[in-house]
């Protein structure tokens, strides 16, 4: 009788797991992401300068010691149209220093979603382009290394990792978004994310609550500092 009741608690278990998954699958957005394209991108790279000639027109140059590692597209939820170019910085041991995932993101015309990012608390300046500004202390899911399969993040770690690049374990992290006209259907992203060992702290510890947050305004504002210096933007001549 006992092991019929197992049986009967297992398969019970089983099958609200089984509703669950099922459930999560067909009301997650992001099952309606396309597979990545490598080809016929539309902006262009030379070296270390990717200039794009629309949405926004903008020519971005990187410090010599960053390297282009590549580019795609795909569409983003069933959503938007995104196109995604990365730049590295290498330790010298070859292992990544910072990682920066360039994206330019434009919904469909057959939705009237529109972007808004006034809730962000920071605002920069790079050239004349204007960026919402997030930062945060990053540590990488143990268990979701790449992210959750679908979203543009994902896409990005898996783009970096078969590359040969893993993400730090614990880094500074900036997004930096500008809208680029008022009908707010198309971003330019940037997320700049620098690895934290050489500063001997942890994601975890500089967090709101964590044993170093006193010490993350310094270490955020010299992230900040550092992207302005070795990334400008300029309008393409």
């Amino acid at each position: 009788m006992r092991r019929k009741w197992i049986w009967w608690a297992g398969g019970a278990v089983l099958a609200v797991l089984v509703s669950f998954i099922t459930v999560m699958y067909w009301f997650d957005p992001a099952r309606r992401t396309t597979e990545p394209e490598f080809s016929g991108l539309s902006r262009t790279v030379t070296g270390n300068m990717l200039i794009s000639q629309s949405d926004p027109p903008v020519r971005m140059t990187f410090d010599e010691r960053f390297r282009h590692i590549g580019g795609q597209k795909f569409v983003l939820y069933g959503t938007a149209d995104v196109e995604q170019h990365f730049f590295v910085e290498e330790h010298p041991d070859g292992t990544l220093k910072s990682f920066v995932w360039i994206q330019f993101e434009g919904f469909l015309p057959d939705n009237d979603y529109t972007y808004d990012y006034s809730s962000s608390p920071l605002r920069q300046q790079i050239g004349p382009f204007d960026f919402f500004t997030d930062t945060a202390a990053g540590a990488s899911n143990r268990f979701l290394r790449l992210g959750w399969p679908g979203t543009d993040g994902y896409l990005a770690r898996k783009f970096a990792a078969d590359k040969g690049y893993t993400m730090p374990a614990d880094y500074a992290y900036a997004r930096l978004v500008h809208i680029p006209d008022d009908a707010s259907r198309k971003e330019l992203l940037i997320i700049f994310m620098e690895d934290l060992a050489p500063t001997g702290w942890t994601g975890e510890s500089l967090r709101e609550g964590g044993e170093h947050e006193g010490r993350w305004p310094e270490i955020e504002a010299a992230h900040l500092d550092r992207i302005k210096r070795v990334m400008s933007l300029s309008s393409p001549g």
